[in-house]
């Protein structure tokens, strides 16, 4: 029942669910003094029942009434009348001895509606009709508009308990409904206004786990338990401390398959191609097969440990097992090389962080605690079939929290150590292979060679290898050159005792033996490249930076030769251009051998690769959107290359940085581990572009850290005060303003004490938006102008234009239309005479928010489509997500409900994978207001 069901004309409407008023015919009538409003609420109340004149006298006045009170209520009763009169003349207050009756008919006050309609909601939620019951609902507390001032205390508890116990309803059955997603907002503001009610939380709670957000569950668990012990010195109780343990477990209806990212949830697929030449161990293959085939009557997943000496050939068994059993793990097939035998074994961590991803999980919804993201990596997992490799491991500590709790899954480990303490898995020794697999594996790998023909020879070299792989595939790649080796000559240098133990005994003695003998067999510029590949910053890499090490134009063919023999491995052909990485135990033997190279040779090779990816890292940057952060060029030393080979290597720069950023994150660790600042500081800020372009945020923050302590060490002030700027930019995206100054500020000190002009220009930028954003529009203006002076000084035609924009936004923030406009005018000018789009396309986006605050959305809106087309033709997703953040508001504006829900659902995906809050918080809000 509605309002219009029950109001005639010329009767009263009265309101008590907010400040009291009375509606006749639609409009308001004028009740007078709140004095008059005080009575009307308690008569209210008391509807058709008598109330006493002291009564009102004591809601007016308390226990001091003034000697006419009497009078006064009189007084009051007789404005009511007049005010509540209907037009043919019936007074609905009567005079009853010494009190009085306000007559009011079923349906006249909305406290009737208001129950009413809960009731009828809740019969609805009841009858399991949760559709209507949820419109009617929420239809009935849109009656509520607030607390009565003026009415009793124990009556507004009784009403504010009524509407907050429905709207909990409301929302639990909103949850069945799977509206997690728009109830977020909501249940953020009633948990802040009403904290200690338990259910609210819980209903937090778990629509975050629904949505996906793990983290943000718990986080809200922790927030209000904290405050139940602060503030009340009590704890959960039972029932919420067990939703919090079932979301952490992803218990079934508190996973997010609903959610956006994981409603098409990609199937990683890892695993590493097979040997095609892998012969042996059949036996023990079926049999461990066998262990990995799922068992529902296992209540832990198959974990299986393949450990033995180097080159006995585990990870070659852990592939080809992994390969043959995939099809019984369709969800996924992960493989991690946790480099257990380097100096720097990869951390939990950082495993687990890039599973996560390669499952789709936003880098925002990845904690950093290790135990959180041990947890979210088993929530991802359960109920899922997916088969891990680990290869490598390092130690017990490392392996438990990347092993899963589903039964459904498995786990290969391989390990140079036994791992004795892991509480799970079965322990795999690997031996050297039977003399009948060491002869037929030494057959594939000799091709041609007819070993029949030199079969005494075949069986000193077999006898001599011992079973060990690793020494018959080296023996192998010898022979493929026949020019070079026979089975002779292998099996003449093999009975040399010195000789022998260099190929065959057992440990890492063993396996450097082997690599020296191998190298050996290279020629000098061979030699000289396997040297130099220990020197380059990474493991894996491209062409191009052993040729720089090189100090030549290309190593291709002789790279393709080490391949051949095994010591390199051929990671990738994409588009026909080669990618290497030399395996950590012929790297370490790489590192012995370059050691004969004086310092100075060793430097200037390092130099020259660093060099390189400064060189090609700038030019693939230049080709991205220019950045007011970007410095002018340092003083590193620069290893240029073939033009036309470099642009065609970077022709798509974000393809180019998408594959080689982890090469230049690593090329930043070596210059900042030789104490190259310069170089540091460099490949730091050309790298940023590329990770501010795609919302990399953690990388971005990780290369500047990295890159800042070697710059402070180095005395590259510029360096230090460019990575400040850099640093400081993270947290204005993050909305953390006092760090953000902080960083700015020094880098402002930094650069006015050196006289850099364009660096101070850049840090005021960065403080201009700090003022901006918390309130001081006046002081954003005069940081903003005194910048612009400054990038017009040092010919900045980017930041001259990107400093027009900033000042429009600060006027527009004050309401200066005129004047924001003339600063968009110049800012426009500016980009057409650089003919740089990105920033055209920034500028028609502010254009687009001067013609909202104009009340004019469809002149909005063509703005804001020319911005989207350009950012998205430079696919620009960040800057784009903004636009279009900009162009929901227009649909809304506009009154255009379906487009306004597809835009901001979209941007605010984008933000909520970037971590930008504020942005995607603004996009909740506005979706909310669709749905009201």
């Amino acid at each position: 029942m509605s309002k219009g069901d029950v109001v005639a004309s010329g009767v009263c409407f009265y309101r008590l669910l907010g400040s009291p008023a009375v509606e006749l015919d639609g409009r308001e009538v004028e009740l007078g003094p709140p004095q008059a409003k005080t009575v009307l609420t308690a008569l209210l109340v008391a509807a058709n029942r008598l109330v006493s004149s002291d009564k009102l006298a004591e809601e007016l006045w308390g226990d001091s009434p003034p000697a006419s009170a009497r009078v006064q209520v009189q007084g009051l009763i007789s404005r009511l009348r007049r005010a509540l009169r209907s037009p043919d003349g019936e007074q609905p207050i009567q005079t009853k001895g010494t009190g009085y009756v306000l007559r009011v008919e079923p349906g006249q006050v909305d406290v009737d509606l208001f129950g009413e309609g809960i009731a009828d909601g809740r019969a609805l939620l009841t009858e399991g009709r949760y559709d209507e019951g949820v419109s009617r609902i929420r239809d009935t507390l849109t009656l509520w508009r607030g607390q009565a001032s003026a009415m009793a205390a124990d009556v507004l508890g009784q009403w504010e308990e009524l509407r907050l116990a429905v709207l909990e309803d409301c929302v639990e059955a909103e949850l069945l409904l799977g509206r997690h997603d728009r109830l977020v907002p909501e249940l953020r503001e009633l948990v802040a206004a009403y904290p200690f009610r338990e259910r609210s939380c819980g209903q937090l709670m778990t629509a975050l786990a629904r949505a996906g957000r793990i983290a943000e569950a718990s986080e809200a668990y922790r927030k209000w338990h904290r405050r139940l012990a602060d503030e009340l010195g009590v704890e959960p109780s039972p029932a919420i401390r067990a939703l919090h343990s079932d979301i952490l477990r992803a218990e079934p209806g508190l996973s997010s398959p609903g959610y956006t990212v994981y409603r098409k949830l990609v199937a990683p697929c890892q695993l590493p191609p097979g040997l095609p030449d892998f012969v042996g161990r059949e036996a023990q293959v079926q049999d461990l097969l066998a262990e990995l085939n799922p068992d529902e009557s296992r209540d832990t997943p198959p974990v299986l440990v393949l450990t033995g000496v180097g080159g006995i050939g585990k990870t070659s068994m852990a592939v080809r097992l992994a390969r043959q059993i995939r099809d019984a793990y369709p969800d996924g097939q992960l493989f991690s090389a946790l480099r257990g035998t380097t100096a720097e074994p990869r951390t939990p961590e950082a495993v687990l962080a890039g599973f996560l991803r390669s499952f789709g999980v936003p880098s925002d919804m990845i904690p950093p605690d290790l135990d959180e993201c041990a947890s979210l990596f088993r929530s991802v997992l359960h109920g899922r079939r997916v088969l891990l490799v680990l290869d490598d491991a390092a130690s017990e500590t490392q392996l438990r929290p990347l092993v899963p709790a589903e039964p459904g899954c498995a786990v290969i480990i391989t390990s140079r150590f036994s791992l004795a303490g892991l509480e799970l898995g079965r322990s795999v020794p690997l031996d050297v292979l039977s003399t009948g697999d060491a002869a037929a594996l030494l057959a594939r790998l000799v091709g041609s060679l007819d070993l029949d023909e030199e079969a005494e020879s075949a069986g000193q070299v077999l006898e001599y290898c011992g079973g060990l792989p690793l020494a018959l595939r080296i023996v192998g790649s010898r022979l493929a050159d026949r020019s070079l080796w026979k089975l002779g000559d292998v099996a003449t240098a093999l009975s040399v005792e010195r000789q022998r133990l260099d190929w065959l005994q057992t440990g890492d003695l063993a396996v450097r033996s082997s690599f020296s003998l191998s190298y050996r067999q290279l020629d000098p510029d061979r030699q000289k490249l396997f040297r130099r590949l220990a020197l380059l910053p990474s493991a894996d890499f491209p062409e191009w930076v052993a040729a720089a090490a090189m100090d030549v134009d290309s190593v291709e063919r002789p790279l393709e030769d080490l391949h051949r023999r095994n010591m390199v491995q051929l990671v990738e052909r994409g588009g026909g251009r080669p990618r290497y990485r030399m395996h950590d135990l012929l790297r370490s033997f790489a590192l012995e051998a370059v050691a004969e190279e004086s310092a100075a040779e060793r430097a200037a090779a390092t130099g020259r690769a660093l060099g390189g990816w400064l060189w090609l890292a700038e030019r693939a940057a230049a080709r991205l959107p220019g950045s007011v952060l970007r410095p002018a060029p340092g003083e590193a030393t620069r290893r240029p290359m073939d033009p036309a080979a470099a642009d065609a290597l970077v022709h798509d720069p974000l393809v180019w940085f998408q594959a080689e950023h982890l090469g230049l994150e690593a090329a930043i660790s070596r210059a900042a581990d030789a104490g190259l600042g310069e170089m540091a500081w460099e490949l730091a800020v050309v790298g940023a572009d590329y990770f501010d372009h795609r919302g990399q945020y953690a990388e971005w923050s990780r290369c500047h850290k990295r890159a800042l302590g070697a710059a402070i060490s180095s005395g590259c002030v510029r360096g230090e005060a460019a990575l400040l700027r850099g640093l400081g930019q993270l947290h204005l995206y993050r909305d953390e303003f006092p760090q953000a100054t902080k960083l700015l500020s020094r880098s402002l000190k930094l650069s006015e004490a050196i006289g850099d002009r364009r660096g101070m220009a850049s840090a005021l930028t960065g403080l201009g938006v700090v003022s901006r954003a918390t309130g001081r529009p006046d002081e954003a203006r005069e940081r903003g102008q005194r910048a612009l002076v400054m990038f017009t000084e040092a010919g900045h035609g980017l930041g001259v234009a990107h400093m027009h924009t900033s000042l429009a936004v600060a006027y527009l923030e004050m309401g200066r239309l005129g004047e924001a406009e003339a600063e968009l005018d110049r800012a426009m000018a500016v980009c057409a005479e650089l003919g740089d789009d990105h920033r055209t396309a920034l500028v028609l986006r502010r254009f687009g928010q001067l013609h909202l605050a104009r009340d004019d959305p469809r002149r909005a809106m063509t703005c804001l489509r020319r911005a989207l087309g350009l950012l998205e033709s430079l696919r620009d997703e960040q800057c784009a997500a903004q636009v279009r953040l900009d162009i929901g508001r227009t649909h809304t504006i506009l009154g255009e409900r379906q487009a306004a829900a597809r835009v901001l659902t979209g941007a605010s995906s984008q933000f909520v994978g970037v971590g930008n809050h504020s942005s995607a918080a603004a996009c909740e809000r506005l979706l909310g207001s669709l749905v009201t």
